[in-house]
């Protein structure tokens, strides 16, 4: 038969506090408990578990983004790939590919977005204008496609 541990309990106030079974610091328990382990204790034993790993962050490798998935890609120290393959034995062989960096678009600022806004809202007031005196059926289908042209702009 098992020797059932009797930890050192007192009451304060009412209250009942109990030792912590590993390192001994007072806890306030229920009445029905038989043991307690401080969260402490219980911190260290899972860092023990568990030790904490950094996890692994992004290594540049000096190639430029999907080169992988290019046909032919050289790299400066003269290392050819063919489909993400490296090729030996043409090592040096050929110059190294250049990568022309992406033309970035300029973005508007807030004002010339609501200038760009108000100016087509003007222009299609106008071609409304006209497609109300337009009589014929070519110059109306002519005037509608603009108008849908620019709501396209406004959205």
């Amino acid at each position: 038969m098992k020797k059932k541990i009797e930890y050192y309990t007192e009451v304060r106030n009412g209250v009942k506090f109990m030792e912590c079974r590993c390192c001994g610091t007072m806890i306030q328990v229920t009445d029905s408990t038989t043991a307690i382990t401080c969260d402490i204790c219980v911190r260290e034993e899972y860092n023990k578990q568990f030790p904490f790993t950094p996890s692994v962050r992004y290594k540049p490798s000096g190639k430029p983004r999907g080169w992988k998935f290019m046909k032919e890609y050289v790299h400066k120290d003269g290392t050819v790939y063919y489909k993400g393959v490296e090729q030996p034995e043409l090592k040096g062989t050929i110059e190294p590919t250049k990568i022309q960096p992406k033309v970035k678009k300029a973005k508007m600022s807030k004002g010339q977005r609501a200038q760009l806004y108000n100016d087509t809202l003007s222009k299609i007031h106008k071609l409304k204008k006209q497609l109300s005196k337009a009589k014929f059926k070519k110059d109306q289908r002519r005037i509608t496609s603009e108008i849908k042209k620019l709501q396209r702009v406004i959205r």
